[in-house]
């Protein structure tokens, strides 16, 4: 069952957050707070759902197949320790078998993308929120 949209850590649901967009004036600085808010809340549904099955390093497609290829192997975010950036594209991000296997989630991760799209909100995989924020000539919010 899908859970229902209320207020979440960030007080806000995804309609408060288009709600938020529509009646600000988009500069950068409500860019890069709505940016955060779907990150937030992109985060929070990656948490609550655990698509990916995390243990001892590997996702469920790590440990179900013999290669060691996960979404994050080649990336140049990539560290030691995990993601050395923030990236909202990554947060809305189900590979097709979880995508599969993780209905709820992808729909509540879906959901999150339109609200971006429909705010104008850049977001790739694999890019930070300053590479996304200034490829479309935005200034990131600190």
């Amino acid at each position: 069952m899908i859970r229902d949209w209320n207020e979440g850590d960030d007080g806000i649901a995804p309609s408060g957050v288009a709600r938020v967009f529509q009646e600000a004036q988009m500069n950068t600085e409500a860019k890069g707070q709505i940016y955060d808010i779907l990150l937030a809340r992109g985060q929070h549904t990656l948490d609550y759902y655990n698509p990916c099955d995390w243990k001892n390093g590997k996702c469920r497609r790590m440990r179900s197949s013999e290669d060691d290829k996960g979404c994050c192997v080649g990336c140049r975010h990539l560290g030691p320790e995990g993601c050395t950036v923030t990236s909202l594209g990554c947060k809305l991000w189900l590979c097709e078998g979880q995508r599969v296997l993780s209905r709820e989630c992808e729909i509540e991760l879906r959901a999150l993308r339109q609200v971006a799209d429909s705010c104008g909100i850049p977001y790739e995989v694999r890019r930070s929120k300053e590479e996304d924020l200034t490829r479309y000539n935005f200034q990131p919010y600190p």
